[in-house]
């Protein structure tokens, strides 16, 4: 619950914060102070996924938490980078915890839940509707001093992390992608809206 003392305390200063939060793994990593969010496209190309591992690993093993989206692509890249290297990661779900999404991600989520944290807003049967994830995304942003975003098109929901990032006041990165690749749109965008330039982990670390 939003007063318990294992409540998130980078969520109480955000507009709309959860009343409540359901938890399965490692509750100590919601006081994590140095926690940050990976998204992206669920269908990125190679560089996308391997960008995300590498800045995902080399960020986990100087002790920080990742947190992102539990999707397929981007988001499995991400807490796969930090899993790989024994590092925490914390997956925010767009549905109940009891809820199989996205199927083809079972073992993932069992890999996190073992070694690190999945919360959810929703009630624990609830199911992956289309309107959670806007809403979700703010709980990404919200847990994390910043949020990278690794490959996105122009309508991609990681854009609307983004924008909830900026709203809190937190620290935008872009990776910068070929002009000719869809999924570069949305990235190339933040980078001309004034978003960090993320050419490596060491661009974010020295932010902090």
């Amino acid at each position: 619950p939003f007063d318990d003392a294992s409540y998130p305390p980078s969520l109480l200063n955000i507009y709309d914060p959860p009343v409540l939060l359901y938890a399965a793994g490692d509750v100590s990593l919601l006081q994590n102070e140095l926690s940050f969010c990976i998204v992206g496209s669920r269908h990125p190309s190679e560089y996308g996924i391997t960008a995300a591992s590498a800045v995902s690993s080399q960020l986990a093993q100087c002790g920080v938490t990742i947190v992102s989206g539990l999707a397929v692509g981007i988001d499995s890249a991400a807490h796969k980078g930090a899993l790989r290297v024994r590092g925490k990661t914390i997956g925010v779900a767009g549905c109940g915890l009891a809820v199989d999404y996205p199927s083809g991600n079972k073992a993932l989520r069992k890999e996190i839940l073992n070694k690190g944290l999945i919360i959810s807003e929703f009630p624990l049967d609830m199911n992956a509707l289309a309107g959670n994830f806007p809403q979700r995304n703010r709980i990404l942003s919200g847990l994390s001093l910043g949020v990278a975003v690794m490959e996105a098109g122009a309508r991609s929901g990681a854009l609307i992390t983004a924008r909830y990032a900026r709203e809190q006041n937190k620290d935008v990165f872009a990776l910068p992608g070929n002009i000719t690749n869809p999924n570069s749109g949305g990235t190339n965008e933040l980078i001309a809206d004034g978003a960090e330039v993320l050419l490596s982990a060491e661009a974010v670390l020295t932010e902090y």
